[in-house]
């Protein structure tokens, strides 16, 4: 039997909040293809994800897994390209940054700008692979505005 000293020290959400989570992982990025301003939140999660896969959080690993499959199904993206990028970065950058500086914040900045920057790199290798260009990222001001507001949550988590 587990005590509730040991429940308590688990990383596990509690379960009314993974039901929001999870309703909001399937609904908000439909609106978000609709409504073009909403913000995507695309960084954070990605961010969200790395923090989960460090502290070996199975829920939040899922909730950010269903919220990028989510993102790339309604904005018609190639399939699963989240989730290698983030992979990517975790097995490639995100050690050795831990190891090169110890703020905090400093780690998140660079981990959401370097983890857009291997999506795109992503994005372009598939779309290069595959001759296609329905996959192609315009960069915009509201590209430039979303990374702004990524940046800006993952800082303030």
């Amino acid at each position: 039997m587990i005590s509730s000293a040991s429940r308590r020290k688990s990383n596990n959400l509690e379960p009314g909040l993974l039901v929001v989570l999870g309703i909001f992982a399937f609904i908000y990025p439909v609106f978000v293809s609709i409504y073009n301003f909403f913000p995507i939140f695309f960084g954070l999660c990605l961010y969200l994800l790395i923090l989960a896969i460090k502290r070996e959080n199975i829920p939040m690993m899922v909730i950010c897994a269903v919220y990028s499959l989510s993102l790339e199904i309604n904005f018609s993206m190639p399939i699963f390209n989240i989730i290698i990028s983030v992979l990517i970065f975790y097995v490639l950058i995100y050690n050795r940054l831990r190891l090169w500086t110890t703020c905090e914040h400093c780690i998140s900045v660079i981990s959401v700008v370097s983890m857009y920057f291997i999506y795109f790199l992503t994005v372009f290798i598939d779309d290069k692979i595959f001759s296609t260009t329905n996959h192609s990222i315009s960069f915009d001001w509201l590209l430039v505005f979303n990374i702004f507001i990524d940046i800006f949550l993952v800082v303030m988590l």
